[in-house]
């Protein structure tokens, strides 16, 4: 059912199912802010290589089964089993139906144990951005979708037959329209001097609101913070959602935590943290880069 497997007073890591751990430990209405970073349907088998993990970690591959989809109907809120009714009608009985509905009681409990002031960051890319956004909506309507933030990277290959991708999205949903927020700034350079930039030993900037498009480096091989866990997304990335979308003694939540990012984000910024995953490595991982970040603060 997933027992603790690692706690200390910031938190808790569960390792196992994360629908079985959200029903069994994790209170109605009782999480600020999460951040779902799951599967994206790429196709792939994912290897871990680097100091900390090594050897295969999960495959990114899906099949139709009718009797996994009928289960996530029966396991999934109405409304998000009608936006899966809805998909099959233009999806069939396909890879990417079977995705979605292995991803739908997850997100279903994701919502019940948010806050009325609380927001949801689910990181896809375009291959399913489109049916997880049709899905969010029937869970929390239409209206309460506040950004499809692009996050644009310069690493990945380049592509022969298409325009190389070089883009994840983060579906930006709140449980209600009264809803924890503090607007970001970025430092953004000018070649010239005009009314309201200031200029320092770099030339001339303007701090700016954020906008939905963030130039944040992916963790590649020579990255300092690289754990060798596959798909690990930069601590930058995630200390942005959780200084936007929390408070300092909020609990913040990564049903697909990895190797850790997410909580080592919350525990640097004063938040407290809840992690959920499958793999045994993947909380040792997390374990290590927690401990780490906790002696820093010492």
């Amino acid at each position: 059912m997933g027992a603790p497997a690692f706690q200390t007073s910031w938190g808790t890591i569960y390792c196992g199912d994360n629908v079985a751990v959200l029903r069994r430990h994790i209170p109605d209405r009782s999480v600020n802010l999460i951040y779902a970073d799951p599967p994206f349907n790429s196709g792939h088998a994912y290897y871990a290589t680097g100091r900390r993990c090594e050897g295969p970690r999960f495959r990114d591959r899906w099949r139709w089964d009718d009797a996994a989809y009928r289960r996530a109907l029966a396991e999934s809120p109405a409304s998000l089993g009608r936006a899966l009714e809805a998909l099959r009608l233009i999806l069939g009985e396909s890879s990417t139906l079977a995705y979605c509905a292995a991803l739908a009681p997850c997100l279903g409990e994701l919502r019940r144990v948010l806050k009325a002031s609380g927001s949801l960051y689910l990181h896809c890319d375009a291959r399913m951005s489109h049916c997880l956004r049709l899905m969010l909506d029937a869970l929390f309507g239409r209206e309460r979708c506040r950004n499809e933030i692009v996050w644009a990277y310069r690493t990945g290959g380049a592509g022969k037959r298409h325009f190389a991708r070089k883009h994840d999205a983060i579906l930006f949903y709140t449980a209600s329209d009264d809803y924890t927020f503090h607007p970001q700034r970025e430092r953004v350079r000018y070649r010239k001097r005009f009314f309201g930039v200031q200029r320092d030993a770099h030339g001339y900037y303007a701090d700016v609101l954020l906008r939905d498009v963030w130039e944040i480096p992916a963790v590649i091989n020579v990255s300092a913070e690289r754990t060798g866990y596959p798909t690990q997304k930069p601590l930058a990335l995630l200390e942005r959602i959780v200084a936007a979308s929390s408070n300092a003694g909020d609990v913040v939540l990564d049903p697909y935590c990895g190797s850790g990012t997410t909580l080592v984000a919350a525990q640097k910024l004063g938040r407290r943290w809840i992690g959920i995953d499958a793999s045994e490595e993947a909380v040792k991982v997390a374990r290590a880069r927690l401990s780490q970040t906790e002696a820093q603060r010492e």
